[in-house]
């Protein structure tokens, strides 16, 4: 009997979504004035927090956006799929069994509705006073254009998400 092996494409999966949720929390605590903030920005990871005199870190940070939202979904549906207690199941999501990130469909849909959320936050930035993160770097056609590229890396980068069993059952054809 083959004894089973792991599945590198659903592990590379969890490692990239893992790194994607990690830069994106700590680069949303670092907005924070006070505690959450003052200890990353004091920290190693001063790397990934906002600063609003860098250029790349106030304008080109935003090519994470819409890939780092679709890595939570991703783990969302995965541990969704994985057997979450059954008091979580909700009848309404008992249909969507495993959703296809592969399926173009699901892909363009699922990050142009990420990538509208973004734009409707560039829009107010611009139009109303006070909004933070803001830098005087910011250009707003720019920002339209770097999170239009982050849609579009989603968007490629879906169908290599794997929902496979982590440990490759040797009995069980490849699919």
């Amino acid at each position: 009997m083959e004894k089973p092996k792991r599945n590198r494409g659903v592990l590379v999966s969890i490692a990239v979504c893992g790194a994607l949720v990690f830069v994106g929390i700590v680069r949303v605590l670092s907005y924070h004035q006070g505690l959450p903030g003052d200890i990353i920005r004091s920290s190693p990871l001063r790397v990934l927090c906002y600063d609003p005199g860098s250029l790349l870190s106030a304008q080109f940070f935003k090519l994470l956006a819409t890939p780092t939202v679709v890595a939570l979904i991703y783990f969302f549906f995965r541990w969704r799929n994985s057997g979450a207690p059954a008091h979580l199941h909700s009848p309404s999501l008992d249909s969507i069994h495993i959703l296809d990130f592969k399926a173009p469909l699901l892909r363009i849909i699922l990050t142009t509705v990420i990538t509208v959320n973004w734009l409707g936050m560039e829009w107010w930035k611009f139009n109303s006073e006070g909004f933070y993160p803001w830098s005087e770097l910011e250009n707003r056609s720019l920002n339209v254009v770097v999170l239009i590229v982050s849609q579009a890396l989603s968007f490629w980068a879906m169908k290599y998400l794997s929902f496979q069993p982590i440990v490759k059952d040797p009995a069980q054809p490849e699919r």
